[in-house]
């Protein structure tokens, strides 16, 4: 009876032991499962916010492309006459311009929530020499043409365009 009892207590006793040791096996593999799920879903938020900051930062960079193009054609537009016709081309000219100079405000309220510290500023800094370059412009007003210290903003302007972009490019390929 001796030999019956310890057989069957080094049988239970292993028993409880390999029970244990696969449910710790099992809490590994959960533990291990978890942690892959995480890191995959942080994966594609991550992603997902690089694509938001990647259309956001094309929708401003366009915007501003386009108003810098405005300021352009405000130099170009001392050919255009002074007569009835003259006046409508310039007319429909500033229409366009204050269009596009909107749209490039309401897509830098948009990049205050997504962009970085750096590119914020860069373009505040630009929306202040766009908005100067705006109200400075006395083709808005029916002389056509930037004037010639406006030649300076308009350059850094095209400058700041330049730095913004490829700060944009660089937040895109950074990890956050």
């Amino acid at each position: 009876m001796d030999a019956t009892m310890a057989g069957l207590v080094g049988a239970l006793g292993g028993a409880m032991l390999g029970a244990g040791g696969a449910w710790g096996a099992a809490m590994i593999a959960f533990r291990a499962a978890r942690y892959q799920a995480d890191r995959q879903a942080d994966s594609q938020h991550q992603q997902w916010l690089r694509q938001i900051r990647r259309e956001t930062y094309s929708s401003f960079l366009a915007a501003a492309y386009a108003t810098q193009r405005h300021l352009l054609t405000a130099m170009n537009a001392r050919v255009l006459g002074m007569d009835e016709e003259g006046q409508a081309e310039r007319r429909q000219l500033r229409e366009a311009a204050v269009v596009d100079q909107t749209r490039f405000e309401d897509i830098r309220s948009v990049l205050v929530l997504e962009a970085p510290e750096e590119v914020r500023e860069k373009a505040a800094e630009l929306s202040r020499i766009f908005t100067a370059l705006f109200k400075g412009q006395t083709w808005r007003h029916g002389d056509p043409g930037l004037q010639r210290g406006d030649m300076k903003r308009y350059e850094q302007a095209r400058k700041l365009i330049n730095e913004i972009q490829e700060l944009c490019r660089t937040s895109l390929t950074e990890p956050q």
